[in-house]
């Protein structure tokens, strides 16, 4: 069923309103050059800071370019995208390394991968947790044909070979889950596709699909790649995995229902159609995903702790936020200080979540 706009309010619903975007300081720092000048905006770090409203891409013949900004989306934003988000001691090569916390394993999610509970899918869970019937908009989220195919393979470098990173549980507080993800993709030049994943009553399970084939696909719930974390919806994918915001300053404590008035979202970084493209508005071409405000940037990836509600495909709901880009350490020496002596583990993505009734 089509939905204009990829917006569903449940019943009495009013919009939260969404917090003034934030501008990203992009600092210059050390190059990042292959044999050609550049794979991504990135390796344009040589070139110096850009002039305001400016900034340096990497074009079709791999030379750095100095471009004017796009717009600022209309979406609630921060930054992403498949380019790193580099720092000012990001290696920004293929040898990309893990970490001794978990990054990089290729396990699967170390638990019960199988179960019958699994969320997110086309079946009901069946548990006593299920929430019941579909919220409002349940199946009118979802999508016959996702929009725009060919476009999202070029500009999101969607990928025909799977990515051999791990999706691992790592939490230990009852009730909710820190989940990691392994969204390096082989390095900055993103060889491999998103690393997939579904919501299930044990936690966050791989599903192992790569980029081209997950856009007819209804398995998979969330995928992530370096800084960019997208959901199974509209422009997306055929399922009908929504995400609401809510309002800044929100803790993940404070949640534990979902609002009348919340305010779900298909994936809209196209639009349908005409497949106009909605970047980030700093001039790295990543999509302006549902989730892009979870990054800030300085000279390394800070976390905002932004909180978002995901509906999925069977009307069940999470509350979610993105703990780290890198291992926990790094990630705790970036948003301190605002800078990271290693990033060799950038795209090591850590989500915390619960199940809402």
């Amino acid at each position: 069923m089509s939905n204009p706009g990829g917006v569903v309010r449940k019943s009495g619903a009013r919009w939260y309103g969404m917090g003034a975007l934030v501008a990203l300081a992009l600092a210059a720092v050390a190059p990042g050059c292959s044999s050609d000048e550049c794979v991504d905006a990135f390796d344009c770090r040589d070139q110096g800071a850009a002039p305001q409203g400016k900034a340096y891409v990497c074009n079709a013949d791999q030379k750095c370019e100095l471009r004017d900004l796009a717009p600022e989306p209309e979406t609630d934003a921060g930054t992403g995208g498949d380019t790193d988000a580099g720092t000012n001691t990001d290696a920004g090569t293929n040898t990309d390394a893990g970490t001794g916390t978990g990054a990089g394993t290729q396990t699967d999610a170390g638990t019960d991968a199988g179960t019958e509970t699994d969320a997110g899918t086309e079946t009901d869970a069946g548990t006593e947790t299920d929430a019941g019937t579909p919220t409002d908009g349940g199946a009118e989220l979802c999508t016959d044909t996702v929009a725009c195919t060919e476009q999202s393979i070029d500009t999101l470098r969607l990928r025909s070979t799977v990515a051999t990173g791990g999706v691992v549980e790592e939490g230990t507080t009852q009730g909710e889950f820190l989940t990691f993800l392994d969204g390096r993709a082989g390095g900055t030049s993103v060889p491999e596709s998103y690393t997939y994943a579904r919501f299930t009553e044990t936690g966050l399970r791989k599903v192992a699909i790569d980029d081209q084939s997950a856009l007819s696909s209804t398995e998979w719930d969330v995928a992530v790649r370096r800084y960019v974390v997208r959901f199974n919806s509209g422009v997306s994918g055929p399922s009908c995995v929504a995400v609401a915001q809510t309002p800044d300053g929100t803790t993940f404590e404070s949640v534990t229902s979902v609002p009348v008035d919340a305010r779900f979202q298909v994936e809209n970084y196209y639009t349908p159609g005409a497949c106009t493209f909605s970047a980030d508005g700093y001039g790295l071409g990543s999509p302006a995903t549902q989730t892009l405000s979870f990054w800030t940037y300085a000279s390394c990836l800070q976390m905002t702790n932004k909180v978002y509600l995901i509906q999925l495909a069977d009307g069940r709901h999470v509350k979610l936020q993105v703990k780290a880009y890198y291992e926990p350490t790094m990630q705790a020496q970036c948003d301190t200080t605002g800078s990271v002596s290693s990033s060799a583990s950038a795209g090591s993505i850590r989500l915390r979540w619960a199940w809402l009734p």
